[in-house]
């Protein structure tokens, strides 16, 4: 079964840079960075929609079904949140043989281990600039679909969203963009394509204009410092900061007060720059 779904249906698994015989190449090429994706959406729709029939026939139901049923709807917000870390954890399951395949590096480069609290103030003074940027540019008020999105994101209680989204989304999605869809596209096609196609490719993933702007961004940061230091705990740390510093300031009506307006975001901005240049020269001269 292994041998079927995951060297026949994927015809990168370990493949090298022009080893797809020439007539198969565009099609396979194409199809061995989009299945990751496929794969790890399909699982996690299929997880929402099982907790959905769930629903559907508990409300149907009497005596202890009903309760839980009645619960579930109090709870939709934190019920909602179950469910979404579920569908996440379900596609990373699903893809796992895949991304054990690629073989990566976890740990640090020796020496470098200091670098990580400088890496996690980068990841996350990225993330506030381009929040605080998109926000007084009216940017994030222009789309219904990120309106949405973000009501149901900061309804959260704290400590659900930072696990969720601090946690959990970040490992699955560097898994799927970083560990899956980079290095493939990364051994076909080579370094400046792989970084701009997943880029974008995180982007689109995010479902409406304003992620994707976000997403597109966030990805090239991640993927240039990934990439520098050779280790896949550097996209999950960015990407983490990334998350639990946008989903503790944006939940807070106090500090968005203080935090929304240009000062802080050159100020972050500039942080941004001189933290991701410090560590790609200092990385180059060691």
């Amino acid at each position: 079964m292994n041998w079927i779904l995951f060297n026949w249906i994927d015809p990168l698994q370990n493949r090298v840079k022009g080893e797809v015989p020439a007539k198969e190449r565009s099609f396979t090429k194409a199809w061995g960075v989009v299945y990751p994706i496929l794969l790890y959406y399909v699982a996690g729709s299929i997880c929402i929609m099982l907790f959905a029939y769930f629903m559907q026939w508990v409300s149907c139901k009497e005596g202890i079904w009903a309760d839980i049923a009645e619960a579930l709807r109090q709870y939709s917000t934190i019920a909602s949140a179950v469910v979404n870390g579920l569908s996440m954890l379900s596609g990373m399951a699903v893809i796992y043989p895949l991304f054990k395949s690629e073989k990566l590096q976890f740990a640090m480069p020796k020496g470098y281990v200091k670098d990580i609290p400088l890496l996690f103030i980068a990841g996350a003074a990225a993330a506030l600039c381009f929040n605080i940027l998109f926000s007084l540019l009216q940017i994030t008020g222009s789309s219904q679909n990120y309106a949405e999105v973000a009501e149901r994101q900061f309804s959260l209680p704290l400590w659900a969203g930072i696990i969720l989204y601090g946690i959990v989304s970040p490992l699955a999605e560097e898994m799927v963009f970083r560990g899956l869809v980079y290095n493939r596209l990364y051994r076909q096609f080579g370094l400046s394509f792989a970084i701009i196609g997943s880029a974008v490719l995180f982007g689109v993933y995010h479902g409406n204009a304003v992620q994707a702007v976000y997403g597109f961004i966030l990805g090239l940061f991640i993927v240039v410092l990934y990439e520098r230091y050779g280790s896949f705990a550097v996209p999950i740390l960015l990407h983490s900061a990334a998350n639990i510093c946008v989903y503790v300031i944006s939940g807070n009506e106090l500090w968005q007060e203080y935090i929304m307006n240009w000062k802080v975001c050159a100020a972050t901005g500039g942080m941004t720059v001189i933290l991701v240049s410090f560590l790609l020269i200092k990385k180059k001269r060691e």
